[in-house]
């Protein structure tokens, strides 16, 4: 599991000098949330989150986030989208475990940064208001 994640970690380091790259994934992210199973039910608004943060800090609109942070960010939902990784999602029911597994560990080594990054995303809405 370590070599699949430092070889996407890697990827994600590369993908984010193109803009492009990232903001497919962030719909191809939103699309996968969107057909998931009950299985994400408990994840799926962290997951939505982090998207959105990936969003707003490629636009240049957040910035309180750290590259590191914003890397793994990124390997992570390369990992959740693609659906032939360590146990490929097409196997009904184990397909998405660990997927699960993945974006648990990422949500709760996370968890300052996403409740953060709301609470920004927050205080700009009312800001419109």
């Amino acid at each position: 599991m370590q070599a699949i994640f430092d070889f996407l970690y890697k990827r994600a380091e590369r993908m984010i000098t193109s803009g492009t790259s990232v903001s497919k994934l962030i719909d191809e992210v939103f699309l996968k949330i969107g057909e998931a199973s009950e299985s994400f039910y408990k994840f799926q608004d962290s997951v939505i989150a982090l998207a959105r943060m990936l969003r707003a800090w490629l636009k240049g609109d957040y910035k309180n986030v750290s590259t590191k942070s914003i890397i793994s960010v990124i390997a992570a939902l390369l990992y959740f989208v693609n659906p032939l990784d360590l146990i490929p999602d097409f196997i009904p029911i184990i397909g998405q475990l660990d997927d699960i597994f993945v974006l648990g560990f990422l949500i709760r080594m996370l968890n300052k940064e996403i409740e953060r990054f709301m609470a920004w995303e927050s205080e700009q809405e009312q800001k419109k208001a």
